[in-house]
């Protein structure tokens, strides 16, 4: 039972306390619409600071700065702190177009001595290629295959988890054939496939069916991002069909109002609305099915730029969790167990 991390493969049992959601490095600043205000202008060409950490909180993409983490030294500083916390196991699901850098990843698991898990696979329909179109679903589970089998961007640094594979608002048909592509690949490698979709959408199980409906096995997929606008209804129709369903969003308490909605477009549930959601699923019988992560993508979700840092959801969110009534056997099933079984290859 093992898992391939960007340093080689390890046994499943060794990972520790996993991220399974996150990102050391990411730039999201092409996904970002153009401000049309002169003062919207100014603002967006701005560094990340204490002075517009307020603007930042109604509309996270207000200063484009934000929309990136390209610093190592930054990121190094970062996730020794989640090391620090006792994180030891971190899955970097950034994926071609919006940043990756698997030799980056690599540098960092061996400076620091923990274990980084790299994604592989097309991340929404915004970001994909010019020639997306002329692409089969064939040649896209080629392209990940060769980043499990071979390594990711022609270095020796393979994927060992598929996605997040991207949806949107709705599944738009290239996302369709990347989540066709992505249940063959995952038939073939036994692999945990995350599925990004949109914040406040419901196509989850339109998700699940086209993966299911390709061969994907459902207790190897993550429907990532149900944190945001939380509805228990929805969360037990995923879960009741046999997948994992990711809590990701910890740190992020954002409104974003209606003069700013672009990217994001309304209210992010708080992180005590998460451990409530948590607790009652766990309580129903789910507990098995559940991730959780803090989905770092923001230079203000750092430390360093008043954030909570990678290690928010031990730090803070644990003591939380403890405070609501979750046993110690039920935390480390959500940060240990659960992941680990989802990233184990199987063989």
């Amino acid at each position: 039972m093992s898992v391939m991390t960007v340093t080689g493969k390890v046994n499943a049992d060794s990972l520790g306390w996993v991220l399974p959601h996150e990102h050391a490095c990411i730039d999201l600043r092409p996904l970002v619409p153009a401000p049309h205000h002169i003062s919207a202008k100014v603002l967006a060409k701005e560094n990340v600071s204490l002075a517009n950490s307020g603007a930042l909180r109604r509309n996270p993409y207000a200063v484009l700065d934000n929309a990136v983490i390209d610093d190592e030294a930054v990121i190094r500083e970062e996730l020794l702190a989640f090391k620090q916390a006792g994180g030891t196991t971190l899955v970097d699901l950034t994926l071609r177009e919006i940043g990756r850098d698997p030799v980056m990843l690599a540098r960092l698991s061996r400076t620091l001595d923990i274990r980084i898990v790299a994604g592989c696979g097309y991340y929404i329909k915004a970001t994909h290629p010019p020639d997306m179109d002329e692409k089969s679903v064939e040649s896209i589970a080629e392209e990940m295959l060769t980043d499990i089998r071979l390594g990711i961007d022609g270095s020796s640094i393979k994927a060992g988890v598929i996605g997040e594979i991207g949806t949107s608002e709705i599944i738009y048909p290239n996302e369709r054939k990347t989540l066709i592509a992505a249940a063959a690949v995952q038939r073939e490698t036994g692999l945990g496939l995350h599925v990004h979709t949109d914040l406040w959408a419901r196509n989850g199980s339109e998700a699940v069916h086209i993966l299911v409906g390709h061969g994907a096995d459902p207790g190897k997929i993550c429907i990532n991002h149900i944190d945001v606008d939380i509805r228990l209804d929805y969360l037990q129709e995923l879960l009741d069909q046999g997948v994992y369903i990711e809590f990701d969003n910890f740190g992020k308490e954002f409104y974003a109002d209606r003069r700013h909605r672009s990217v994001l477009r309304g209210l992010f549930a708080r992180d005590i609305d998460r451990v409530r959601t948590l607790k009652a699923l766990i309580d129903s019988g789910y507990g098995s099915r559940l991730l959780v992560s803090n989905d770092v993508c923001l230079k203000t979700c750092l430390h360093r730029y008043g954030g909570w840092g990678y290690d928010h959801v031990i730090t803070n969110i644990v003591p939380m969790m403890e405070d609501e009534g979750l046993t110690p056997e039920q935390i480390r099933m959500l940060f240990c167990d659960n992941p680990a079984a989802f990233l184990d290859d199987g063989k």
